[in-house]
């Protein structure tokens, strides 16, 4: 199958890093963390700048727990995201707002978000949704002095900005997201990039002690980062096969690790005190090391998507140009005319080993969350969004054969409607 899953990871990589970690115990840790430094362009060697955290959620929890934002303090939020991130907001107590997206786009413009900010707010989370830029933020930060402004750049390692500044270090601070499904991936983990040097000394202040995983659960997610791996290995009949023969142990055993539906729900909190262990530092040390080889691939698949794709009615490709010129793509995105025509169009896609992928589902995906704090019809277009995107694989393991190129265009070309790709 060519999907959307541990797209830089490659199956040397899971020894060549166990024996990393074994050789180097905690200090893995810091190989990784110069490593991942080094692929944003900055200086390993700057105390704090880059911090490790066993999520992305954790990281963000910390950083805005540092910041020790007053009762009533309103957080704006992109009205399309993951539920990870509303939550982290909810566990801390604080009031959120939702800022539309763009139509016929996956970010909010900054003039948007600037419109949106009020007295009381005093935290925004641009996003750099499917790792397509939000530009503008040197203005919001020169235009709302009193506003800390964190990127969530989940999808956007190496991303860069129309003026080639890198996704991460564009505003106060920033996470990413490790997860299995991101361009980088340890498992599960994350880091916080704090480019501003007053945050960046008052965090280290109030840094919370994170402890290691337990075996358990690095053997759980290092279980999971293989079962992974190996679905962009097999072809759809075999791995149809497979997931019949071992869904019922694997879920019989509980050693799928995923984000409990508790935590979904909003009614139970994850670790947020969890850091990254070893291992899982020393698979991601192989991954960031090739940083530049994994940056070109994704470029290259994508602008063959847009080459395939151009021309045709009713696959609307977010972003302007210039957005795209720079962006390092999690995933590939279209807006399909309608949810009929996106969810046919998955259908026709499956049959090609070609995985179709819905982020995001829902304007606080995924569809069924508990929205903290979202209104339904706040945000038309994120709730349009939702129901009618499209996302085409990228890395390693969706390099697309000529006789797949060529469905995704005889499919393009049925499920689309009037509109016009752009």
């Amino acid at each position: 199958m060519k999907g959307h899953v541990a797209g830089a990871l490659r199956w040397r990589d899971l020894p060549a890093a166990l024996l990393h970690a074994m050789r180097r115990g905690a200090g893995a840790v810091e190989d990784f963390r110069a490593a991942f430094a080094r692929s944003l362009g900055l200086d390993p060697a700057r105390a704090g700048e880059v911090r490790l955290f066993g999520s992305g959620r954790a990281a963000l929890h910390a950083f805005t727990a540092s910041l020790d934002l007053p009762a009533g303090a309103e957080v704006l939020l992109p009205g399309y995201t993951c539920v990870v991130v509303p939550n982290v907001f909810m566990h801390l107590g604080l009031t959120v707002r939702y800022v539309d997206i763009a139509a016929g786009d996956v970010n909010p413009t900054a003039d948007a978000i600037s419109a949106a900010i009020g007295p009381a707010t005093r935290l925004v989370v641009v996003p750099h949704n499917f790792g397509l830029i939000t530009e503008g933020l040197e203005a919001l930060k020169a235009r709302h002095p009193e506003v800390v402004f964190v990127e969530d750049a989940a999808h956007a390692w190496g991303s860069v900005d129309a003026a080639g500044r890198v996704a991460g270090t564009l505003g106060h601070a920033a996470f990413f997201s490790f997860e299995y499904s991101k361009p980088l991936t340890t498992g599960i983990g994350g880091a916080l990039v704090i480019a501003d040097a007053t945050l960046r000394e008052r965090f280290a202040a109030r840094m919370p002690a994170l402890h290691a995983p337990s075996a358990t659960t690095i053997v759980k997610q290092a279980l999971t980062l293989c079962w992974h791996r190996l679905t962009m290995s097999l072809p759809r009949p075999a791995l149809g096969l497979l997931v019949a023969g071992l869904r019922a142990p694997s879920r019989l055993l509980g050693v799928v690790a995923k984000t409990p539906d508790s935590e979904v729900s909003g009614d139970t909190q994850p670790d947020y005190r969890a850091g990254l262990h070893p291992f899982s530092a020393a698979i991601g040390l192989m991954q960031a090391r090739r940083f530049a080889e994994i940056h070109a691939l994704r470029r290259a698949q994508a602008a063959d998507y847009d080459a395939l794709l151009a021309g045709l009615p009713g696959w609307i490709r977010p972003s302007c140009d210039a957005g795209r010129r720079g962006a390092v793509l999690l995933r590939y995105p279209v807006l399909l005319p309608d949810a009929t025509a996106r969810d046919a169009a998955i259908a026709a896609l499956a049959h090609e080993d070609i995985v179709g992928g819905t982020w995001f589902d829902d304007v606080v995906h995924p569809r069924g969350s508990r929205r903290f704090g979202y209104t339904t019809g706040a945000c038309p277009q994120g709730e349009h969004a939702a129901l009618v995107v499209l996302n085409l694989p990228l890395g390693r393991h969706a390099r697309l054969s000529a006789t797949q190129r060529a469905a995704v265009r005889s499919i393009a070309e049925r499920h689309g409607g009037p509109g016009g790709a752009r």
